[in-house]
């Protein structure tokens, strides 16, 4: 009867990594991929989210727009810039600016600014490089759908 073949038995150590390599390649293989898929999934729920605010930056109230605000403390948490930059436009979100049409002016320009810092920081992480400038001067709204937006809002206000 023969002994069971063992490392001092016969069989080199190369032998061994072999048959180690080819059990386990499989499992790492899979293992690896699962990373880089959750990496890609990672990276494309920040670009949703930067295109979501993107195209709806000259219309905040779109629920996209306000969803995709509320995406990006959790997709981006390790963005330090981005957070802040978020951060301090929540914050003036959530201020009150005074019934004055001058104080509104202004509250809805320093809203814009903001907004325009966090796209610029959240393109730069993404790959994008648009400055904050940029992002002011190339977002279209027509008149008509603030025209219609507002008479909306009249209606509602009318009937409540």
């Amino acid at each position: 009867m023969q002994a069971p073949l063992t490392p001092s038995h016969g069989i080199s150590l190369e032998t061994w990594l072999t048959i180690f390599a080819i059990l386990f390649s499989p499992l790492v293989a899979l293992l690896v991929q699962k990373r880089l898929d959750d990496r890609r999934a990672r990276e494309d729920r920040k670009v949703q989210i930067f295109h979501a605010l993107m195209t709806n930056r000259a219309s905040r109230l779109n629920p996209a727009f306000v969803q995709a605000l509320n995406g990006i403390e959790v997709e981006f948490y390790h963005e330090k810039s981005v957070i802040d930059a978020w951060r301090a436009l929540n914050e003036h979100l959530y201020s009150q600016a005074a019934p004055e049409d001058t104080s509104m002016t202004h509250w809805t320009n320093r809203q814009t600014d903001l907004l325009n810092d966090l796209l610029a920081r959240m393109g730069k992480t993404l790959g994008y490089d648009f400055g904050a400038a940029t992002l002011k001067r190339s977002t279209y709204y027509p008149v008509g759908w603030g025209t219609v937006e507002n008479e909306q809002h009249e209606l509602r206000r009318a009937a409540v």
